[in-house]
């Protein structure tokens, strides 16, 4: 009898080997490529469609007659269409005009309300904490005059308050008062300065709201031991 044994045991095929993925695969870099490519696509087309421009905002409220800081300005991107030529861009300088009209906090900056500042003469006008509430920088407000022989006449009102500083000095006692820097024509400024030397003089000072008209000045100073108007 023949042995089949060996007839019906066919050969075992030769294993394969796993070769590990390579990073150079075709396929995988176009991939890759496509992935970048619509990346920098959508970028590009998002960066045409933009067609916001730079323009000056302020970023607090101002008076008519502040002198502009860079304190007082940030830049904003927007997109005005027609509009744009109204406004200010941030290449050009701002810092030294004036407001001719008050602006609010965030409103973008008008070419219509600059102006070249008035010619004046700088006062600084100290302030007890305890005899105005907080003052800052583009307030209107009202000055009044106390001494020993008159009481609260107007010294000065709806004028704009161009900076403030904050004392420490031994005249304001433990507290911490203000000095308010106004700017006023040549014979305001005098009025102002005479009535700032009275013996025994008492400044207090008030914020105009929004709108509010300005007090009458007191026209005669005599009563207070200064000179008149």
């Amino acid at each position: 009898m023949t042995d089949t044994s060996a007839m019906l045991v066919e050969p075992s095929p030769a294993g394969r080997r796993i070769t590990p993925p390579s990073w150079l695969d075709l396929r995988l870099i176009v991939g890759v490529v496509l992935i970048l490519a619509s990346v920098v696509g959508g970028a590009l087309a998002l960066s045409a469609a933009d067609h916001r421009q730079a323009r000056w905002a302020v970023n607090r409220d101002l008076a008519a007659g502040t002198v502009l800081t860079g304190a007082d300005l940030q830049p904003v991107r927007v997109q005005l269409g027609r509009a744009d030529r109204q406004y200010l861009p941030v290449t050009e300088p701002v810092v030294g005009r004036s407001l001719q009209a008050a602006v609010r906090a965030g409103q973008l900056l008008p070419r219509s309300v600059l102006a070249t500042p008035a010619q004046g003469v700088a006062v600084t006008i100290p302030l007890r904490p305890d005899n105005g509430p907080t003052i800052q920088q583009g307030d209107r407000i009202t000055i009044w005059l106390s001494t020993k022989t008159c009481q609260g006449r107007v010294l000065l009102s709806g004028v704009p308050v161009q900076s403030v500083t904050r004392s420490a000095d031994a005249s304001f006692g433990s507290d911490t008062g203000s000095v308010l820097v106004v700017v006023l024509p040549a014979s305001a400024a005098r009025r102002v300065v005479a009535a700032l030397d009275l013996d025994g003089a008492v400044i207090r000072a008030g914020v105009l709201s929004d709108g509010q008209a300005a007090d009458p000045v007191a026209s005669d100073l005599t009563a207070c031991g200064g000179e008149g108007a």
